[in-house]
Order: C-alpha cells, then structure tokens, then sequence
C-alpha cells in the first residue's frame, strides 16, 4: 500500500523535505497538542492522579504490541536511550567473557553504558570501526 504525502500533519515551512530524522525528527501537531495539554495539566499537579501515569502507558504498550505482534508485558516505555541502556547493560552475563565489542560511530548513550559496565565488570571494550565508504 502507498503511502502517501502526511507533510500536512507536521508545522515544517512549505518548502522544506526534512530527512534527517534519525538525528531529530520534526513533531506531529498531534504531539505538539498533547505536550502542551500535558504543560497546562502541570499547572494543577494535585489533579494528576496515579492513573494518568499509568492508563495511557497501558494502552500505548498494548498498541504497539499490535503493531509489532507481541504482548504489551514485553514492551517497555522508558524516559530515554541512555537510561534504557543502563538497564540493559546491568543484565549482561558477567562470566561471558572479558571483552565487550561495540561498534564505531555508536550512539553516544549505548557507548557510555557499556564502557561503564566493563569498567565496573574490569572487561575490556573493543570498538569495532565502520566500514570504510566505497
């Protein structure tokens, strides 16, 4: 199925192609709606109950359990990359070797965690470089 124009959905000037999403993407408008719900919600914290944190979460998981067939249980939502990877990095077997290999140009995030971890474990990390461009 095509898929087709959706530029009417983001704030981008009429005249700009964005593509470098992968460093950072524009906003949906719906998003930009719902940050500054969620800013004037803030304005009254006594109102937000422990529901508000937890029934949306509940129902994002469930949807994108959908999207990508699996249980809403193994998705997780995290505040960001580099907590994510801490999370991850703590549950790496210790007696699996000495050496951890990451490879070059790595998210800064997944580098840290893991040059972290083995400098706690005392394992050695080897940065494996990128191809060199034909």
């Amino acid at each position: 199925m095509p898929i087709f124009c959706q530029k009417d959905l983001f704030q981008l000037d009429s005249d700009v192609h964005y593509l470098n999403g992968a460093y950072m993407s524009p906003q949906l408008k719906s998003v930009e709606a719902a940050g500054i719900h969620g800013i004037h919600r803030k304005n009254n914290p006594q109102r937000i109950t422990q529901d508000d944190f937890f029934g949306s979460t509940e129902n994002i998981k469930r949807q994108f359990g959908k999207l990508i067939n699996s249980s809403p249980e193994r998705v997780a939502i995290i505040p960001s990359v580099s907590y994510g990877m801490a999370n991850a990095v703590r549950n790496l077997p210790l007696n699996n070797g000495n050496e951890a290999l990451i490879v070059g140009e790595e998210f800064p995030s997944d580098y840290y965690a893991l040059a972290d971890w083995c400098k706690s474990h005392n394992k050695s990390l080897r940065t494996i470089p990128m191809p060199a461009s034909p």
